[in-house]
């Protein structure tokens, strides 16, 4: 198993070896290297747990997180800058400086650059650098008496003390008349959609009503692009996906209190409500309709696509036409627990109710009988609605830590400050001040 480095070393880890062990065992085990994971291994590491590995494919931490950014051209986050992988919320606030920070109402948002400066420090402070090691997990078993093991692509089987599942994969959710076309080269689904392929001066059909289809349909705008706005539904206008209210005991309480997953899982959905937008980017849609760049049309679907040259012929169920350079689809993606291979074994040997999708966990976020984790939206039947942003990660990875340190999970997930948020880099400053006097 990785021990931290304490010397400069490089970004990604290798792992070249061909004379390497082909098994590993002890410690904990993250699958995926993005927000939840780094969740958790920050808090880990800011209790003094050094033994953990990470499997990422990309070998590197947030892999696909900041290149959406830039797909997109996304410039700050919808969340407030009190929301991060650090268990101290005002983490990232002590170390911004001038231009990190956009207000919107009462809050901070941070730009997306301060945030991955952020993200950059804490990985470099907790010397988490070469935690993630270059590998996928292909397989996750449990033997008879429930222990785990994970088999890499890299061929080393790992048998770890507990094994945090963060990968969050998705299944794209693609409308019926579009999913015969998802392979055409005009036409691009959910991440794959880059403002920075904008046809210049050209047509550009995008499907969705959220936050991401509101930043790809402002993006194409400011490239030159005429824009046709597709939304099955009337625009949702929100400052964040889900109400404050859902961060506190107002919500929170009777949603743990319901003992049916079935309805803590709808309770989720009205919650969520699908994709919304906020104030500013429903503004700047309005002006872009006015200008006559965009074409919005809500309460519309697409029925049909066909190929004209080079273009795309795209039908709506108004039987109205639009010819595109390119289709855009930015309608979500959809986690489900019992079609997830790594879950697989879980599911054969440990059966829990799974409520569309979600699987239901103990208060540690485990799936019940064994030492799996599991973290992001796949935690929300015990999170809540949250579950799946950067608050929702950082509270899971509160959970998993005091299990860890034998304390009651369920009392660690709450706010915590100051030094006791992580006593690791407080004892950092501590020596370096005392090496200083």
């Amino acid at each position: 198993m990785h021990a931290p480095s304490t010397t400069t070393s490089p970004a990604r880890r290798t792992d070249a070896d061909p004379h390497r062990c082909r098994s590993r065992g002890g410690g904990t085990l993250i699958i995926g290297g993005g927000p939840a994971g780094l969740a958790v291994a920050t808090v880990l590491r800011c209790h003094g747990e050094d033994d953990l590995e990470v499997l990422d494919p990309s070998g590197v931490w947030l892999d696909r997180w900041h290149p959406r950014f830039a797909a997109q051209d996304i410039r700050h986050l919808r969340s407030p800058a009190v929301h991060h992988p650090h268990p101290d919320p005002f983490a990232l606030l002590a170390g911004s400086g001038d231009g990190a920070l956009v207000r919107a109402g009462q809050a901070n948002l941070p730009t997306t650059t301060a945030f991955a400066r952020f993200i950059t420090a804490l990985v470099a402070t907790l010397e988490l650098e070469t935690a993630v090691t270059p590998a996928r997990a292909s397989r996750l078993d449990l033997d008879p008496s429930g222990a785990v093991s994970v088999t890499g692509s890299d061929a080393i089987v790992r048998r770890p003390a507990r094994v945090v599942l963060a990968t969050n994969a998705r299944r794209a959710v693609v409308p019926a008349a579009l999913r015969a076309w998802t392979r055409h080269p005009c036409v691009a689904v959910g991440d794959a959609a880059d403002v920075r392929r904008t046809p210049p001066g050209g047509e550009v059909l995008i499907v969705g009503g959220g936050i991401s289809a509101g930043h790809l349909a402002l993006g194409a705008i400011a490239r030159g692009a005429r824009v046709t706005l597709v939304s099955r539904r009337r625009l949702v206008i929100r400052r964040y996906d889900t109400h404050p209210t859902w961060l506190g005991p107002r919500k929170l309480r009777p949603f743990a209190a319901e003992p049916d997953p079935e309805r803590r899982r709808r309770m989720i959905d009205q919650a969520r409500g699908g994709g919304s937008m906020p104030h500013w980017m429903r503004r700047g849609l309005d002006q872009a309709a006015e200008d006559g760049a965009l074409r919005l049309r809500q309460r519309r679907t697409v029925t049909a696509v066909e190929p004209r040259d080079s273009r795309l012929s795209v039908s709506l169920d108004d039987d109205t036409t639009a010819e595109v350079d390119t289709v855009w689809c930015a309608t979500g993606g959809a986690l489900d627990a019992s079609t997830d291979p790594l879950c697989a074994a879980l599911r054969q040997l440990a059966p829990t109710p799974i409520a569309g999708g979600l699987p239901e966990l103990d208060p540690a976020l485990r799936w019940p009988g064994t030492e799996v984790h599991l973290v992001g939206a796949a935690a929300g039947l015990l999170l809540g609605p949250t579950a799946g942003n950067l608050v929702g990660h950082r509270r899971a990875a509160q959970r998993i830590a005091a299990t860890v340190r034998g304390e009651d999970p369920a009392r660690a997930d709450r706010l915590t400050t100051g030094a006791g948020a992580c006593p690791a880099t407080a004892a950092q400053r501590a020596s370096s001040t005392t090496r200083g006097a």
